[in-house]
């Protein structure tokens, strides 16, 4: 007698999942899990999610549709797996579960943004005013928030296609060496460390 094939392995549409089964296809999970990222989620819970997804592809699985019972249980398994992965991440990112809160200001990254903040408003400073305007509206630098091409195109009754080019020629000019290699030099030096 012939050894069954893996598409007659698994008998179709069962209302239940025998342990020889699982057992026979209990492989397939190992595999799926050592090849897929876990995250924070531990290796024992993610071959368990990775049970509960053969499982169902045990239930699920139809031989008459062609395909072997790995081809359709490959992907049921991760996507048990990924669920698991989500929702732990889910859990463990929660205010609720962690000690320190993740939005706790860090004074030496305030004071270094503050310096970056500055040097870039000193830079800006140093525009053709058309060009400074546009720089400042688009990212929002001065006391509104940011505007697109189009918002900045109608307060200065120009085109959108013009603000566009405006902006190009204001981030060349910034970025031309001979306007921001002192600065960029001189940036750091005075930098306050806590």
């Amino acid at each position: 007698m012939a050894a069954p094939n893996s598409t007659t392995c698994a008998l179709p549409r069962k209302a239940s999942v025998s342990t020889q089964q699982m057992a026979e296809h209990e492989g397939l999970v190992g595999w799926v899990v050592r090849r897929q990222w876990l995250g924070e989620l531990p290796f024992d819970d993610a071959v368990h999610e990775g049970r509960i997804g053969l499982w169902a592809a045990l239930r699920g699985y139809d031989p008459q549709r062609g395909t072997t019972f790995s081809t359709y249980a490959v992907p049921a398994i991760a996507r048990a797996v990924w669920r698991a992965v989500g929702a732990h991440s889910r859990l463990s990112s929660s205010p609720v579960l962690s000690d320190v809160p993740s939005d706790a200001p860090n004074l030496a990254d305030e004071i270094h943004d503050l310096q970056v903040r500055c040097a870039l408003l000193e830079l800006v400073g140093h525009l053709p005013p058309r060009l400074r305007e546009v720089i400042v509206a688009h990212y929002g630098l001065g006391q509104s928030p940011p505007q697109t091409f189009a918002a900045i195109s109608h307060t200065m009754g120009i085109s959108r296609q013009r603000v566009h080019q405006l902006h190009t020629t204001a981030i060349l000019w910034l970025a031309h060496p001979a306007h921001s290699l002192e600065r960029v030099m001189n940036f750091g030096q005075d930098r306050v460390d806590l």
